[in-house]
Order: structure tokens, then sequence, then C-alpha cells
């Protein structure tokens, strides 16, 4: 009898151990696309603000001629 209860334990240890592992790597993976959803997020907010700025020099006036 003493046989079956410590494999009965070991099974709930790799068990548990298991279901550690796997939150873990599911933490992992969650965190890369938070990354990746912000490397993406902030290479759009740069693209806009390349082809928001104005190509004439600065202090020029729409229409006036220099």
């Amino acid at each position: 009898m003493e046989y079956f209860w410590g494999s009965v334990k070991i099974m709930l240890i790799v068990g548990g151990l298991a279901a550690f592992i796997s939150m873990l790597v599911a933490a992992v993976i969650k965190l890369l696309f938070v990354v990746i959803r912000r490397q993406t997020a902030s290479a759009a907010i740069k693209a806009d603000a390349a082809k928001a700025t104005p190509s004439s020099p600065a202090g020029s006036e729409p229409g006036k001629v220099a």
C-alpha cells in the first residue's frame, strides 16, 4: 500500500509541475504578443509622423516667394 501512496504523491507533484510550467509558457507567449503589438503601434505612429512632416523649410509661409 505504501508503494501506491508514493506513486500518487509523485503523480500529484508531476501534475502540479506540468500545470505550473504550462502557465509559465502561456505567460511568456502572452508577453511576446504584447511586445509585438506595441512595436507595431510604435512603427505606425512613426510612419504617420513621417508623412505629416511638411516638405517646406521651417519658417516659410505658403505662397510666399523668397
